[in-house]
């Protein structure tokens, strides 16, 4: 089994670990520098200069770099010393200048140079130090492509290197050498295309965990056909399609012990910060049916059988056709009944629902132990016991009985009688279910239109039913089928409203409104909620106070603010039609207002409120003494908020004024 543990010192670790690498880098090209330094220059011919694969870069100059390349030395000459390695074949391999090695060879075809004569300036390094100067003399020219330092880290490992050698002669950590190593054994497909920057390092990092060339190909094939340039996780979870996390509850039950010596590999994934690690799903499961197969044969003692499935038996489906749960009915002991009472009363008690399922989880145990108690021995030589995995432990489920024919017929029998005793309810004749479903349509239509056109020359029976159909709203709160001719409706989002408003439950307002919706409830006559033809001998002046009240409970004038801009408020007419005065309702106080502004914001609030004077003093407080000094200054004044009360009339003449260009013209 893989753990991973974390401690708060590891980001330490991984900073000393980062400086020591960056040393060991700093170390090993200060070698090759004084190595390169204290190698004399050769001077070779063309013709013994040649390509190698100890050449990291496997991104090769573009032809038009080489002519211009050409170009250059053929007008000022090679100047910058190229570095070589004696190959096998007495060739000098060049693995840092391979541009200038081609220009070269241009120059010869053009017949500037002859490639037999001495011309090329040439350090020859040892064979083994070859990829290691490339690596640096590349990357320092020009930033090295991912795919070519994978290849060359995978070239160093061919050559017998370690990866802690191979971080230690390059000054990479050996976690980063790793995961390069695994890179570098993906489809030479890929590693082309991550070359051509046609595939990304991320997603051939999670290719990485598909465990074959085959298989990185077909799944990088399919991905790209599906979504052209696939996400990362996406990708993911189709390489993991066929594993399993060494997480799963699965694999913890058959355990790695098993696992590995039914020859199951586990596959890292060194890219992923948690350290995943996965097996194979299917040889996992497979592991685990054996095992739930030998524990349903262990079990089965004094059981008349057992079986084993993944899935549970269940009452319903085929398993209902074919299977009937038979345990006995648990039967307590006064101890028993005596201790589920307390732990009742326990629950009853406790605050947590942690400690409500523990207490629940006791109770369940000694009504099972109970059950199993009746469960006598011939019970079970003629039942049986059905073993599933529930998707993070095998399950026991006892007490299976097999459904024979005579147990079918039986049942049948049952069912029958049960339902000749049922009372059946009949539904009455409806004159119109004999007429076509267009026709009855298109007639209800027609019946609509008159019922409204009626309606509307009958203002009194217009607004009685308006008026009941808001009360259903307000007062009836039963779920039972009734007849509403008329759809409307208003929701009251007065609690809502009281739990965003500073004053809450206690607020002036919401304690007004529920006085008045107990005087109102406390008029309506019986069945009230039946029939609105009551309201017609109502007075215009009840049935008004009624329909006012309903109406009120639809008013919203919450402002939102979207991209940090507040709406403006809906309610400045409606305020402007009563006359309203916020003031008869709410002034601002220390805790719920003052106290949530800033310093400047409550001294400009002084200056709104004609008490510049104070403002200064006032600003020279601490916070919470100022809001306080507000709330007493502020409230004598009676001020009130600019953005909470509506503009006046005048004062919108003159905005409207002020920004309309064509009255500005107009006045000019």
């Amino acid at each position: 089994m893989v753990a991973t543990n974390s401690t708060e010192k590891k980001p330490a670790k991984t900073t000393r670990q980062t400086k020591s690498a960056e040393k060991i880098a700093q170390s090993t090209e200060q070698k090759l520098v004084q190595l390169l330094a204290d190698t004399p220059v050769q001077i070779f011919p063309y013709s013994r200069l040649s390509r190698t694969d100890l050449n990291t870069r496997i991104i090769p100059h573009t032809d038009q770099e080489v002519e211009e390349m050409a170009d250059s030395i053929q007008a000022m000459g090679i100047l910058q010393n190229l570095i070589g390695a004696e190959l096998p074949d007495g060739t000098i391999g060049i693995v840092g200048g391979e541009g200038r090695r081609r220009g070269t060879g241009i120059l010869v075809m053009r017949g500037v140079l002859d490639a037999d004569t001495p011309f090329v300036p040439v350090k020859v390094l040892p064979v083994e130090m070859a990829v290691a100067a490339s690596m640096i003399e590349n990357g320092r020219r020009k930033n090295m492509h991912p795919a070519e330092q994978i290849i060359g880290f995978r070239t160093l490992q061919q050559e017998g290197k370690t990866a802690s050698q191979i971080g230690a002669l390059m000054g990479y950590h050996p976690r980063h050498v790793q995961r390069c190593l695994k890179l570098a054994n993906l489809a030479p497909s890929l590693l082309d295309a991550l070359a051509r920057d046609e595939i990304s390092l991320e997603q051939c990092e999670v290719l990485t965990l598909a465990d074959t060339h085959e298989r990185q190909e077909q799944v990088w094939k399919e991905a790209v056909v599906q979504w052209r340039d696939p996400a990362v996780q996406t990708l993911r979870k189709m390489v993991t399609d066929d594993k399993m996390a060494i997480s799963h509850p699965m694999f913890e039950y058959v355990g790695e012990e098993a696992y590995t010596a039914a020859g199951g590999t586990l596959t890292a994934d060194l890219f992923s910060d948690k350290d995943s690690t996965f097996a194979d799903a299917a040889l996992v499961k497979s592991l685990l049916a054996g095992k739930l197969t030998v524990l349903a044969a262990r079990v089965k003692q004094e059981q008349g059988w057992a079986e084993f499935r993944m899935t549970e038996l269940r009452a319903s489906g085929e398993d209902g056709e074919q299977y009937r749960f038979a345990m006995p009915k648990a039967v307590l002991t006064e101890e028993e009944q005596k201790r589920v009472s307390e732990l009742e009363e326990q629950m009853e008690a406790t605050e947590s629902y942690d400690d409500e399922y523990e207490l629940q989880q006791d109770i369940d145990d000694i009504y099972c132990e109970a059950q199993y108690r009746e469960a006598t021995p011939e019970f079970r030589a003629a039942h049986g016991i059905w073993v599933s995995w529930d998707g993070s432990n095998f399950q026991v489920q006892p007490g299976i009985r097999k459904l024979t024919d005579e147990d079918r017929v039986a049942e049948e029998q049952a069912r029958q009688e049960r339902e000749s005793n049922v009372i059946r309810h009949t539904t009455p004749e409806i004159p119109a279910d004999a007429y076509p479903a267009t026709l009855v349509k298109a007639m209800s239509a027609e019946r609509t239109l008159a019922v409204q056109a009626e309606l509307a020359g009958r203002p009194d029976v217009s607004v009685a039913l308006l008026t009941w159909t808001l009360c259903l709203s307000m007062f009836d709160r039963s779920y039972g089928k009734r007849s509403e001719p008329l759809k409307a409706s208003v929701s009251s989002n007065q609690y809502h409203l009281a739990s965003l408003a500073p004053s809450g439950e206690e607020g002036k307002a919401l304690t007004a409104l529920k006085a008045q919706k107990e005087a109102l409830q406390a008029t309506l006559p019986e069945n009230w909620h039946l029939d609105f033809t009551w309201l017609l001998s109502w007075s215009a002046e009840q049935v008004n106070t009624l329909l006012g009240y309903c109406a009120a409970h639809g008013i919203n004038g919450i402002q939102e603010r979207m991209y940090n801009h507040t709406q403006k408020s809906e309610l400045d007419g409606l305020e402007a039609a009563l006359d309203f005065d916020l003031r008869k309702w709410w002034q601002p106080d220390a805790e719920s207002y003052f106290g949530k502004l800033t310093i400047s914001q409550i001294g400009k609030a002084y200056e709104e409120a004609g008490l510049s004077a104070r403002a200064g003093e006032v600003v020279k407080l601490k916070r919470r003494d100022a809001a306080k000094a507000a709330e007493q200054d502020l409230n004598a004044q009676g001020w009130l908020p600019d953005w909470m009360v509506r503009t006046a009339p005048a004062a919108e003449a003159e905005e409207a004024t002020e920004t309309d260009p064509d009255t500005t013209d107009h006045a000019a």
